[in-house]
């Protein structure tokens, strides 16, 4: 099974020694990075809307800081316009930094961009689904369809899949043929214990024993019907890049949402002082029912911000205290 999981890389040729130890280790790793290098090309405009064109169709980026990275006119158009893009996932390494600092945040990536589904085999229409919907966000996905034999821990014997499983994402499909599994009980304690991402997902009327609940504790989970919808399943997808841990705290660059008029928010939980610092050209927020701390300085230095917002959500009360222009756009489900 191919298991996907491309990343752009954003380079000074300068740097091509250095830059290709992040590239082996990454196709170590099992992923597909995209460096581009095009002397077969001279025209200026062929070559940067090739490489726009390229960016629009992807989802992570590693952007490898060095001086000649900035001194490069190429290198930062192609930054700018990667930051541009919102919802691109972007980290940066520097490659002034140790052989070993910038080998963890390689892996540090990795486990942000691995998925496993674990599923009962009479759930694979859904597993198929869900794993088309991440390829389609470019992650690396692994399913119960990469392992032989035996229950999904005791098949766990190839490094890469090891490292979803105890420190990446784990979607656990509790469904009508899963709930009341021992195996499944035995994955969620294992992953959480583990330090690993669990994303539980409810199928329809499952029963689900107080066991598993109790395992699963107050690790938020998503709820689906048994034919689920493509928003559906959308929803899913973003319960996982809501998670999606970066290098630092500065998720507005990371979201790429450093240029935007009017920002989206995912469903996180808490905004920070500093989160718009970078957005000045802000003029709208929607901020989602999912949010519930914003810091009071949150909005300082943005002028007359408006904020879209759910009816008695925190958001709402946020602005009514602070006197933030709102808007109203829904209930909160």
């Amino acid at each position: 099974m191919r298991h996907n999981g491309w990343v752009f890389i954003s380079h000074s040729h300068q740097d091509i020694k250095r830059v290709r130890r992040i590239r082996n280790r990454l196709e170590e790793l099992g992923f597909e990075p995209l460096l581009f290098f095009l002397k077969c090309l001279s025209d200026k405009n062929e070559i940067e809307g090739l490489i726009k064109r390229e960016i629009d169709e992807r989802e992570w980026f590693i952007y490898l800081d060095s001086e000649n990275a900035r001194a490069s006119t190429w290198v930062q158009t192609e930054r700018d316009y990667i930051e541009t893009r919102q919802g691109k996932k972007i980290f940066t390494i520097s490659l002034d930094d140790t052989e070993e600092e910038q080998m963890a945040a390689i892996e540090h990536l990795a486990r942000q961009m691995k998925v496993f589904i674990a599923a009962s085999r009479n759930d694979n229409a859904l597993t198929k689904r869900l794993t088309q919907a991440f390829f389609e966000k470019d992650m690396f996905v692994m399913t119960d369809a990469d392992v032989i034999g035996g229950s999904f821990w005791d098949r766990v014997n190839n490094s890469h899949l090891e490292e979803a499983a105890r420190s990446g994402f784990v979607l656990l499909i509790v469904s009508e043929h899963t709930a009341d599994s021992e195996a499944v009980l035995s994955e969620v304690k294992k992953t959480v214990s583990s330090g690993g991402k669990l994303v539980p997902i409810f199928v329809g009327n499952a029963y689900i024993p107080i066991r598993l609940m109790e395992a699963i504790g107050t690790v938020p989970g998503v709820h689906i019907s048994t034919d689920p919808t493509e928003d559906e399943i959308k929803r899913v997808v973003e319960a996982v890049l809501s998670r999606v841990e970066y290098y630092d705290s500065d998720m507005t660059k990371g979201l790429g949402f450093r240029y935007a008029r009017t920002i989206t928010l995912p469903p996180i939980s808490r905004i920070n002082s500093d989160f718009f610092a970078l957005c000045e050209n802000l003029e709208t927020v929607t901020v989602p029912p999912s949010v519930i701390y914003m810091e009071a300085d949150v909005f300082d230095g943005l002028g007359d911000i408006l904020v879209r917002c759910y009816a008695d959500s925190y958001a709402e009360r946020f602005c009514k205290i602070h006197q933030i222009r709102y808007e109203i756009i829904g209930d909160v489900q």
